[in-house]
């Protein structure tokens, strides 16, 4: 039969047509629905066996169904009696063994040569390393390992062969592309590059970096300095972004390592002082001539202005302009759910077994003891303690005994985590307690608010109503060491919900006197 590219699933195989300009593979042609002799579907048949034509669905589950044989109890393919509930394995039953791994002899669905999809995977995976040569280069190894070690083989199979990263990992493996963070920063397929970076580095084939500081250094590059015409409001752009900016953030990143380095807010004071000068551009005013009343103008037109204050403050300090004042802008509160449709949801959490577990944890935490989804996204599994008699879970200095059936869940959560992940995950048990999709990556705070929306959980109105509750029952400092706040973040909260522990110090420093003491 002649070959040509399908023009269903675009490989190059033999197919009907193959001159015109629609050429079918035999995969892909259309075939007779028949009723499967399992589960009596109308559907295309895959086989036909004994006991009738069976469809896709129930060919390749019988080709893993795997038990114990009732005859020699060993744990094989069970395949006599013919139909859906076989009880004897091939040699049992006296029939020829089919479908047997040529590399591991396991009977299970074959995928190419005769493999099965593990044996396939570890071949394809050491081809595509090994590029030609004899051996994987030893600072691949860990990838090899991590590739072919993953839970969901099949999905491993399909990257390679169709994903674009896995053609970024072959050009390395060749030597066409250099094994650094610089290379894969200027490879044009970014998303494809960014997924490589974090097999590479979490093989430990690239050092860790920190990714956030990295993509704003670069967006200030490329994007931020690209749109300014003005060169002397461009290079007090960049001086602003690289001497106050991007140094506090390195100097941060340095001192206290953390999963994710917070950068949307010194990405809108870059933006807003962006503005600003675009705004003096308008108005055809040098940086050095504005003064208060120019500001003043400036912040009429809302909020989103107020961020102008650290640039003013820097440009004063180096003499670049005269000192300005930009008001503190007032706090705003939010909204807060109801006690009752809060205790509903946390109660639905709970007791509710048709939720994923990794939703059901996560909303009780953060309608339990208040935690921002950012800090619950890179929790660890080290802020989890198993006692003999009780959990505990630590948000702050101090540990925090954790009610059933909550600690139940918890302990739920570290026993089975999650059940897909990233090709090119190590197989060592992942440090988060929220693993993401991204290898030796957590869940990203916008995904779990995703999944939290799904279920009707909104993060902040949540939150506010458990800070709410708690800071009206527990004083500030007492709330600021349990949950990670800052005393003054603690305070406002104890002020805003109404609870007055101003004698709560001087109480447990001098506990009253009874008449008995005296």
């Amino acid at each position: 039969m002649p070959t040509a590219d399908c023009s269903r699933c675009g490989r190059h195989r033999p197919c009907s047509f193959a001159s015109t300009a629609a050429p079918v593979c035999a995969g892909c042609a259309p075939r007779p629905e028949r009723t499967c002799a399992r589960c009596r579907q109308l559907a295309p048949p895959t086989a036909n066996w004994p006991d009738g034509p069976v469809c896709e669905r129930c060919y390749n589950a019988a080709l893993r169904h795997r038990g114990t044989c009732a005859s020699c109890h060993a744990n094989r393919r069970l395949v006599a009696p013919a139909g859906p509930d076989p009880t004897l394995c091939a040699d049992c039953a006296g029939l020829p063994v089919t479908h047997a791994c040529t590399d591991c002899r396991i009977e299970d669905k074959l995928y190419e040569r005769g493999r099965c999809e593990r044996c396939a995977l570890r071949r394809r995976t050491g081809e595509l390393l090994r590029a030609g040569g004899k051996q994987i280069p030893t600072a691949l190894q860990g990838v090899h390992d991590a590739i072919i070690n993953t839970p969901t083989p099949r999905s491993a199979l399909n990257w390679l062969r169709q994903g674009a990263g896995a053609r970024l990992l072959a050009d390395l493996a060749a030597g066409e592309l250099a094994c650094t963070h610089q290379a894969l920063d200027d490879h044009p397929q970014a998303r494809a590059a960014d997924y490589l970076r974090h097999v590479l580095v979490a093989g430990g084939s690239l050092p860790v970096r920190d990714e956030a500081l990295a993509r704003l250094e670069s967006w200030v590059s490329s994007t931020l300095l690209a749109d300014h015409t003005n060169a002397e409001h461009r290079r007090l752009l960049q001086a602003y972004a690289t001497w106050r900016v991007l140094r506090r953030l390195r100097r941060r990143s340095a001192d206290k390592p953390q999963a994710r380095t917070a950068t949307n807010y010194p990405r809108t004071q870059l933006l807003t002082a962006s503005r600003f000068l675009t705004w003096l551009d308008q108005q055809a005013l040098p940086l050095r001539e504005c003064r208060q009343a120019h500001v003043d103008d400036w912040l009429t037109h809302g909020p989103a202005g107020y961020p102008i204050r650290d640039f003013l403050n820097w440009s004063a300090e180096h003499r670049h302009c005269l000192p300005l004042l930009v008001p503190t802008l007032g706090r705003t509160t939010g909204t807060a759910i109801d006690g009752d449709q809060r205790w509903t949801l946390l109660a639905r959490l709970l007791h509710d077994d048709t939720l994923d577990l990794t939703d059901r944890v996560a909303g009780a935490l953060l309608l339990c003891y208040g935690q921002q989804l950012s800090h619950i996204a890179v929790m660890t599994t080290d802020q989890i303690h198993r006692h003999h008699d009780h959990t505990s879970v630590r948000f702050g200095s101090c540990d925090i005994t954790v009610p059933e059936p909550l600690a139940g869940l918890l302990t739920d959560l570290l026993d089975t985590r999650r059940s897909h992940l990233g090709i090119g995950t190590p197989t060592t048990a992942s440090p988060w307690l929220f693993p993401g999709h991204l290898p030796g990556r957590p869940l990203t705070p916008s995904r779990l608010g995703e999944r939290l929306r799904t279920i009707g959980l909104r993060a902040l109105p949540g939150r506010r109503a458990t800070l709410l509750q708690l800071a009206a029952e527990v004083p500030a400092a007492v709330l600021a060491d349990l949950l990670h706040l800052h005393p003054g973040t603690a305070t406002r909260w104890t002020r805003d919900a109404g609870g007055d522990w101003s004698r709560y110090a001087a109480s447990v420093a001098y506990p009253a006197t009874t008449d008995t003491d005296e």
